[in-house]
């Protein structure tokens, strides 16, 4: 690994963590809450939210093409690239979706949040602090928060309220059930991973989430944060598959098993389409500044999404290998991303006695369309 990389890997993560303030968020609703210290005059409906990532997607791929340390053939490069090209082609199936009100919107959305955490750790092992990329992908970040936050199944679901049906406490238990299996599977990793400081690092993230999420009561706050948090989960495990040497990468890959979205949970779920028109406050800058046309849109927008950036066995071992192991290392990453952990989970409860006001008051309320 290259000299100074705790530097390197401190600047990026202080830069790329999304929609956050004194201490980043991993719900979407929390980020929100927390940024409205940093209030814009900014106003947008859903259709103006998914041009603005499209933007900004489009802006940090330009940069990131024209900066010749993140050149895409290179093997520690590409894990970004692959991340990048997911959120590239789950904002395409939202922007679909969206057209057609039809459920792909949603799942566009949460599988672009999700890939846009995976896209932070992946960002990671490029060593760069490329200020263009770095910016862009906060605001990319930013946009997607509030999609996910104001547009979802979960937020129309909270706006619904009252107790949960008798479906979701099965989901909800199902969930936990998951959980404790993840925590099982971790628990028999993490002998074999502590030779690397980082990916002990990561484990230990997941370990915490999934650890509170089986604390949970069974109300509907907690059952909609929980499903935020899934995001930010999910993105992990993935993002740290390049983090995982091969005598024990079977064993990691088990991990991603549990990861599963309840699509079938969102047909339940009565949605006015209306609200996708109500513009919400925007409380982090998700305008890209510099100038970027239509074409050059369409142009990055298409690279993003069709170039091959698949790696090979030999890469991956690169990769794999080339992690370093120091304290120093894994204290930088691993500092970054239990804050966002922690506040993350703001909104589960630590007791499963708390009262919903509690959990409430945490997760910050939705800024649903009134």
């Amino acid at each position: 690994m290259k000299k100074f990389v705790g530097l390197l890997l401190c600047l990026a993560l202080s830069f790329f963590i999304t929609a956050r303030a004194a201490k980043p968020s991993g719900t979407p609703a929390a980020a929100v809450k927390t940024a409205q210290k940093n209030a814009t005059e900014q106003k947008a409906d859903a259709e103006t939210l998914l041009d603005d990532a499209s933007k900004a997607l489009a802006a940090m791929v330009k940069a990131a093409r024209a900066d010749k340390g993140l050149d895409p053939k290179t093997a520690k490069n590409k894990p970004f690239w692959k991340s990048t090209q997911l959120v590239a082609n789950n904002l395409k199936l939202a922007q679909t979706g969206l057209q057609a009100k039809i459920n792909d919107f949603f799942k566009g959305i949460t599988e672009a949040r999700q890939a846009q955490e995976q896209m932070k750790v992946d960002w990671k092992l490029t060593d760069s602090e490329n200020s263009n990329v770095i910016e862009n992908g906060k605001k990319l970040g930013h946009a997607i928060d509030l999609l996910r936050a104001n547009y979802s199944k979960e937020a129309a679901r909270k706006k619904q309220g009252g107790e949960l049906t008798a479906q979701e406490k099965a989901e909800f238990e199902k969930i936990k059930a998951q959980q404790e299996d993840l925590l099982a599977k971790i628990s028999k990793l993490e002998k074999s991973a502590q030779k690397d400081k980082a990916l002990a690092s990561g484990l230990n993230e997941i370990q915490k989430q999934a650890e509170r999420i089986t604390k949970q009561p069974t109300t509907l706050d907690a059952y909609i944060a929980t499903l935020y948090l899934l995001d930010l989960q999910a993105g992990l495990i993935r993002g740290y598959e390049y983090y995982v040497d091969k005598p024990w990468r079977a064993g990691y890959l088990r991990l991603a098993d549990w990861i599963t979205r309840y699509y079938t949970w969102y047909d339940k779920v009565s949605y006015d389409w209306a609200w996708v028109d109500t513009s919400v406050d925007v409380y982090e800058d998700v305008t890209v500044l510099e100038a970027i046309s239509e074409q050059e849109i369409s142009s990055e927008k298409s690279y993003a999404q069709n170039e091959s950036f698949d790696m090979s066995d030999a890469e991956q071992e690169e990769v794999a290998g080339e992690k370093d192991t120091n304290e120093a290392v894994a204290s930088v990453g691993g500092d970054s991303m239990e804050d966002a952990s922690d506040e993350a989970a703001e909104g589960l409860s630590d007791d499963a006695s708390s009262d919903e006001n509690a959990v409430d008051e945490d997760i910050g309320d939705d800024d649903e369309a009134e």
